[in-house]
């Protein structure tokens, strides 16, 4: 076990993580800050190669994401922040779909043929997974989940060279509660909703009157947020090597795989920088919360003012109409009163 320097990036010159290191295998380290990621601000990559050039094995950490349902209007939006948490949208994929991913990211690589896959994981990663999902479950999420996957081939370069590959990767999944910001603004779209509607349905009831303005208003459906699905690619251990070098290249990748221990100093600059993004976050969600509270008083203040304009003008209506019933009953009378008078052979009424 020994401590391996990072080689790129600002903690160049700093130790990591610790793992095993093949005698004579050179190393070099990347650990690059994802500042659009909360739940893992950074992330590690330790790639390893073999004395004659003829082996490899890449390290990849923790790399997580929300998922972004793949439809034509998202697509733009692959890859990129999703507010208010930050972190980059990307649609779900399981362990063999990540597996595939790698598998097929490599343009100079040809004649991929698939020799094994597994997608039952060993000891090891069934014990890594499990601890995982704990700390998901304590973290208050929902329904946390993993997948894992391994998958060999053969593939050719561009020199048309046999290299034998081996991916390796975990995928642990979870539900994220409905934010309380998101919960907020929807039960005040639904509160304007209702406000809407009773004071259609007042106005509906004048229609005589008014001509039914705003009777019968078409109402968009409205669905209410649901939880978030943020999925992490826990780790992805690749292992590349050519024929003859393949067997004591894996015996590298298990010995690597199960010896990598992430040290103090990157949790430390982990929590900070997630620390550093949290509170901007909750400084924003409180001008967004200042500002939905704001919309709400200016809403009620707009009800207000919406239920005087309709009580006035049904007071308008009921003087309108009061008086014509008044005026109608006065030349009834009138009309009555003449009657009379014809049939007793009498006339008062113009000479009033």
């Amino acid at each position: 076990m020994s401590e391996i320097q990072t080689t790129q990036g600002r903690y160049a010159g700093h130790a990591l993580v610790r793992s095993y290191i093949p005698k004579d295998w050179t190393i070099e380290t990347n650990a690059p800050e994802q500042q659009a990621n909360l739940l893992c601000p950074l992330t590690i990559q330790v790639a390893y190669a073999s004395p004659a050039q003829d082996a490899f094995v890449t390290f990849t950490g923790t790399r997580a994401y929300n998922h972004l349902e793949p439809t034509p209007q998202n697509a733009p939006m692959q890859g990129q922040m999703i507010q208010p948490e930050r972190m980059i949208g990307l649609a779900f994929r399981d362990a063999g779909a990540v597996c595939d991913g790698v598998l097929s990211g490599n343009p100079s690589l040809s004649d991929v043929r698939l020799l094994s896959a597994m997608d039952t994981p060993d000891a090891w990663a069934r014990e890594h997974q499990q601890k995982m999902l704990r700390e998901y479950a304590q973290a208050g999420t929902m329904n946390p989940g993993g997948t894992w996957s391994k998958k060999y081939v053969t593939v050719r370069d561009a020199n048309g060279q046999l290299w034998h590959k081996q991916v390796e990767a975990m995928v642990n999944y979870a539900y994220l509660p409905v934010p309380p910001g998101e919960q907020m603004a929807y039960q005040m779209l639904m509160q304007n909703r209702a406000r809407t509607m009773s004071m259609s349905g007042m106005l509906g009831g004048m229609r005589g009157m008014l001509g039914g303005l705003m009777a019968g208003m078409a109402q968009p459906q409205i669905q209410p947020p649901q939880p978030r699905l943020r999925w992490t690619i826990q780790y992805v251990v690749e292992t590349t090597a050519r024929e003859g070098a393949f067997t004591a290249a894996m015996d590298a990748h298990e010995k690597i795989r199960n010896s990598i221990e992430i040290l103090p100093l990157f949790e430390r600059e982990a929590a900070r920088i997630r620390d550093m993004l949290i509170m901007q976050a909750q400084q924003e969600q409180a001008v967004i919360n200042d500002a939905l509270d704001q919309m709400n008083r200016d809403r009620m203040a707009s009800w207000d003012r919406q239920q005087q304009i309709v009580q006035s003008t049904s007071d308008y209506g009921s003087s309108i109409m009061r008086e014509m019933r008044e005026s109608n009953t006065q030349t009834q009378q009138r009309i009555n009163n003449l009657r009379s008078e014809s049939i007793r052979g009498v006339n008062t009424y113009y000479t009033q």
